[in-house]
């Protein structure tokens, strides 16, 4: 009965994804290894192997017909689970011919990727670029302007940094610049395709599918040994590209080592075994290894196919026939698809163009009918305008009227100026003669208030008399109205004979009442004309001075 021993967690890491599965502890890696083919799909298990990271940062490979807890795997100290990387072990010779599944594709293609931008593979920048613009057409498709808009690579890494370093002055925009006509030439290509190019590019590199290690010959002089799919090599410790020595698999009979010592017999029987140390004894083992893997596949692929191979080559040309037919009908439906796209968009232009020939027809119709109104609206402005340049020829002469009129004024008013202020000099004149009037006036009425005086002494002499003879009636005296003097006095005799009274009239004061009488009228009709004249002056000045 098989021994069963506690769950532990394994999580596998592809260049394509992480997997976790938990397993018995003493499960081999094989067990481990046929999960993760059988679950990523993959049939052509023989490139590949599993290994973990060792202390000097190089891939210790498991060997599958072991348990994983007796090759010394690291574990996890939080939960005790083992960490380990499903890659590529053993490299065909021409990669786009021998490897058949689109998946083993597709991991070579990440793991080719990852050692040129890790500068494992060295490349010239002509050869990033170019392998660059595979990477995106296989990533993001056909290129399309519409989205695929400047910038659209600034987050991807896709050149090696010492081609980067190479060219400081040179932008990541610059770089997209570069990328991008030659990605926009791979139209078309599926990401299988675009992948394959990828790898038909790398593997013509010097160091494709190359593991190198650090070995000393017999004198103990440094050299590079060269594992490939073909062959194993010596190169100089300074050049890993030109190799000294090189010999096909196919001259190689045995391989073996003893402690830091490795022996290589070849076929031919006189000919010396190849003989070279390494610091490490482990590293024996690797070398060893790979070297029987590598052996072992060379052999197989001059040998006829299994049977297994056989019908995967079969279901890769059906497959491969399929997506041809798949892709062909969707080139034909594509091509169709085009063409509706085209003649829907010649009937859109076609309907632009009617819809734009039928805006400007309305358009010039409308015009036309503005233009109509415009004419008529012109006509009637054509007639008002010739009024209003009747009217304005009209205007300019009573304006010329109104300015001649106005000058006139501005004479009349200057003469009329003149004038008040003439006649404002014969009012002072007036006034002035007024006054001394006045004056004498006064100095006239003090002398008949003398007069007066002297009147009613001579009455109360008279009375006095008359009383003596004759009995005589003589008013009291009241002072003099001017106003009431008469114009002319009557003539009257010192006694009514119709009565028994005496009147005394004064000669001399009749004389003087109708000389002051006269005088008063005089300057009455003398001020009533003046202030008729400063009236209408006043008016006149005033009507002036609204007319301007």
């Amino acid at each position: 009965k098989k021994k069963k021993g506690k769950q532990i967690s394994v999580k596998i890491s592809t260049l394509d994804a992480d997997l976790n599965f938990s397993v018995d502890s003493f499960s081999k890696a094989n067990y481990v290894f046929d999960l993760v083919c059988h679950t990523i799909g993959l049939r052509e298990t023989w490139y590949f192997g599993l290994a973990y990271t060792g202390k000097n940062g190089s891939l210790v490979w498991l060997k599958l017909d072991k348990r994983i807890i007796d090759q010394n795997v690291p574990r996890s100290s939080e939960n005790g689970s083992v960490e380990l990387k499903f890659f590529a072990k053993f490299y065909p010779e021409v990669l786009d011919v021998e490897l058949i599944q689109e998946v083993t594709r597709h991991l070579f293609y990440l793991q080719l990727q990852q050692l040129v931008l890790s500068e494992k593979l060295t490349c010239t920048p002509e050869a990033a670029i170019l392998l660059a613009s595979y990477a995106v057409q296989a990533k993001f498709g056909d290129y399309d302007e519409e989205i695929h808009k400047p910038g659209f690579l600034a987050n991807e890494v896709l050149l090696p940094q010492q081609v980067i370093d190479q060219y400081q002055s040179v932008t990541g925009q610059m770089w997209e610049a570069q990328i991008t006509p030659w990605y926009a030439g791979h139209h078309g290509l599926t990401r299988d395709e675009a992948e394959l190019e990828y790898l038909k590019i790398v593997q013509e590199f010097e160091m494709s599918g190359v593991e190198y290690f650090k070995i000393k010959d017999g004198n103990g002089l440094d050299l590079w040994l060269g594992i490939d799919a073909k062959s194993i090599s010596m190169y100089p410790f300074s050049d890993k590209l030109h190799h000294t020595k090189s010999y096909q698999w196919s001259q190689l009979a045995d391989m073996s080592y003893c402690g830091n010592k490795f022996v290589i017999k070849q076929t031919q029987k006189l000919a010396s075994d190849l003989v070279f140390l390494v610091d490490d004894p482990e590293v024996n083992k690797v070398i060893l290894d790979l070297c029987r893997g590598n052996h072992e596949l060379f052999m197989q692929r001059r040998s006829v196919d299994s049977m297994e191979i056989q019908q995967m080559k079969e279901q890769a040309r059906e497959e491969k026939a399929r997506k041809q037919l798949e892709r062909t009908r969707l080139e034909k439906e594509k091509n169709l698809r085009l063409m509706l796209q085209n003649e829907k968009k010649e009937i859109e232009e076609k309907l632009l163009q009617f819809q734009e020939e039928h805006r400007s027809t309305g358009e010039a119709l409308r015009r036309s009918e503005e233009t109509a109104d415009l004419l008529e609206k012109a006509k009637v402005a054509e007639e008002e305008a010739l009024l209003l340049r009747a009217k304005l020829g009209k205007s300019d002469q009573e304006l010329q009227s109104l300015k001649l009129e106005i000058v006139q004024l501005k004479d009349v008013n200057h003469q009329l100026s003149q004038k008040l202020h003439k006649y404002e000099q014969y009012v002072q004149q007036l006034n002035e003669q007024g006054q001394a009037r006045t004056a004498e006036m006064s100095h006239i009425r003090e002398e008949l208030y003398a007069t007066q005086s002297a009147l009613n002494e001579a009455n109360m002499k008279l009375n006095l008399f008359a009383n003596q003879h004759v009995v005589l009636y003589v008013p009291p005296f009241t002072p003099l109205d001017l106003s009431t003097i008469p114009q002319t006095l009557p003539t009257t005799s010192l006694v009514d004979r119709n009565s028994n009274e005496i009147s005394i009239v004064n000669p001399d004061m009749q004389q003087l009442s109708q000389e002051i009488e006269k005088e008063r009228v005089e300057y009455h009709v003398k001020s009533r004309n003046i202030e008729q004249q400063l009236f209408n002056l006043r008016s006149e000045i005033e009507v002036l001075k609204v007319d301007e």
